[in-house]
């Protein structure tokens, strides 16, 4: 064993010394920082199928518990539809508010995430 590693000592020593890159850290970390957000972009897609498949699968046995108990249909009144413009708006303010909060969240998440790189 020890033989081995003076061959390896040896071959080692006469190996020159090569300098690296200047840039050599900065795209190591680089490319760490693309496969983190990569693996975090994969579980976030995971979560969603899970979170998709739960729901999915919830509404479905309270479908087929309300057929096996033998529950009567629920009549839901139509409403007005002169109304129907009203609740379109409502409906689309309702959208456009949840995508400027979820745009808003992102921009606040980079935010925090370079403002600890900093320090």
């Amino acid at each position: 064993m020890t033989e081995k590693n003076d061959i390896l000592k040896d071959l080692f020593s006469r190996m020159p010394e090569e300098e690296l890159p200047a840039s050599f850290r900065a795209n190591v970390m680089r490319q760490i920082m693309a496969e983190a957000e990569r693996i975090r972009k994969r579980n976030e897609r995971w979560g969603w199928i899970a979170v998709i498949a739960a729901s999915l699968l919830m509404i479905g046995v309270a479908i087929a518990s309300f057929l096996y108990m033998g529950i009567p249909k629920i009549s839901v009144p139509i409403p007005d539809l002169d109304a129907l413009p009203f609740y379109v708006y409502i409906g689309m303010l309702t959208l456009i508010l949840l995508g400027a909060d979820y745009k808003l969240r992102q921009i606040f998440k980079r935010r925090q995430m370079s403002h600890k790189e900093k320090m």
